[in-house]
Parts: C-alpha cells; structure tokens; sequence
C-alpha cells in the first residue's frame, strides 16, 4: 500500500493567511490616513500663523513708523477699544487699518491693500488699545487679533485652526 502525500493547503490555513493579511492591510491604511489627516491639520496651522505673523508685523511697521495719530470713523483718536486706528504714515498719506468684509469674508485691511488672504478670516478684532501719558509723549498701542481657517458647521473640527495675536508698538515719530 503506498502514502500519497498532500500538497498544498487546507481551507483553514488558507481562511487564516488572508485574515492576516486583510487586518495588515487595514492597518497599514489607517496608519496613512492618520498621517495625512495630522499633515493636513499642521499645514493649516502654519498657514494660520504666516498670515498672523504677516499681518501683525506690517501693521506694527505701519504704527511705529506713524506721524500722527488721526481721529477715525467713530472720531476716536487714542483710546481704548478702538476697531479703527488712522495715522498721518511716512510716506505723506493717510492710512486707515480696520477689518473689512470683502465677498463674505472679513478680512484686516488698510487703505491700499489687505494684510489677509481670502485663505483665512479675522473672527476678533482687529483691536487698537492706544494710551498716551497727559504729556502727549508718544503713544503705546497694543494691537490683537483672531485668526481662522475652516468654518464651523461646514467644516470638520480637526480642519479648523484659530489662534490669537497680539502685540504692541510705540508710535516713534510724533
């Protein structure tokens, strides 16, 4: 009587080896989702805080380097609170900085250009808190502002970056 040997492989090892290799598989796609769900998330951040940082720095440049503090819209001139801030600027003209929506969305704008894109929007501010001693010495003004990219209801909570920022400059010039 002879053996005959078997080759090959039964159903169960067959059944287990593709288990093994789906539940890898599915693995292996979370993993990538994940990475590129944080990618998108740290892209949005950075975006959030160039235009912030873009912002913030030429409107510091624009008030340090200011002739005169002039009355706004509202005939504010250096108070506390202030959504508009005008100046007599450097280069002869008068500048005005307040936010402005432009297509339904609000962006920080002066009298010849935006300091935002259309890639975020300003949901605080901006906020020009100015203080001058009774000499009439130079003006101190703190400046803030919010930042978001995403919008709430529409987009995810993970895609929405918002942060805060603030500073303060020293009118030099008067």
């Amino acid at each position: 009587m002879s053996i005959k040997e078997k080759s090959g492989f039964t159903l169960i090892e067959l059944l287990i080896v593709t288990s093994i290799t789906v539940i890898l598989l599915l693995s292996a796609s979370v993993l990538f989702m994940t990475f590129l769900i944080s990618n998108s998330k740290i892209n949005s951040e950075q975006l959030v805080k160039q235009e912030g940082q873009h912002a913030l720095s030429q409107i510091e440049f624009l008030l340090r380097n200011a002739l005169e503090i002039l009355p706004n819209e509202l005939g504010q001139e250096c108070e506390l609170g202030m959504t508009e801030i005008k100046f007599f600027s450097i280069d002869g003209g008068t500048t005005s900085l307040k936010k402005e929506d432009v297509d339904g969305n609000n962006k920080i704008a002066s009298n010849s250009s935006y300091l935002t894109s259309s890639t975020v929007e300003i949901t605080d501010g901006p906020t020009f808190n100015c203080t001058q001693d009774n000499d009439e010495s130079h003006p101190h003004i703190n400046i803030s502002f919010t930042l978001r990219k995403g919008t709430p209801g529409l987009d995810r909570d993970r895609d929405i970056v918002e942060e805060i920022f603030t500073s303060s400059t020293t009118v030099r010039s008067l």
